[in-house]
């Protein structure tokens, strides 16, 4: 049982994290917190808005021809809020108006949140945000709770 009260199966799938962040420091930040946590998930990088748009709507699976192409969706997003050129915020907002990419949970990146930063994640359904530096303890929370999720939706039983 995890910490919502969710029977889940101590067989986890390890879910695919995409980083979406600008700066090597914060992408090795990143990654050490993952590491730090020993963590199996994959983290693919992505530097910009074009690159990381271009991942999600071309090599990740989005339907069931990809998904039997070997291609995974990303179960978690980590969105820097702050790249160059508010490329943060148009990121979310495509990822939260493009049907196929919208479910997929954000967690956003920041080094300090403003009042009306926080407004807009929240209103364009962001699942939480970190301050760096990350506490690798949370980011292993976080990870484990979003395969929680993931887990029970794909183990869950079908309806006749």
């Amino acid at each position: 049982m995890n910490s919502y009260g969710w029977n889940v199966s101590e067989q986890r799938v390890p879910i695919d994290i995409l980083l979406i962040e600008d700066r090597d420091e914060a992408i090795e930040m990143v990654e050490g917190a993952i590491q730090e946590t020993r963590l199996r998930n994959r983290m693919v990088v992505a530097r910009s808005q074009l690159e990381a748009l271009h991942y999600l709507r071309h090599t990740t699976a989005l339907g069931p021809q990809d998904a039997d192409a070997g291609l995974n969706k990303p179960g978690l997003i980590l969105l820097d809020i702050n790249m160059d050129k508010q490329q943060g915020f148009d990121v979310l907002h495509e990822i939260r108006t493009d049907p196929r990419l919208m479910t997929i949970p954000v967690v956003v990146l920041t080094d300090n949140l403003a009042e009306s930063d926080l407004a807009y994640t929240i209103s364009h359904g962001v699942t939480g945000y970190f301050l760096k530096p990350m506490d690798p303890a949370q980011l292993r929370k976080v990870v484990r709770d979003v395969e929680d999720h993931w887990n029970l939706l794909w183990n869950a039983p079908c309806a006749n």
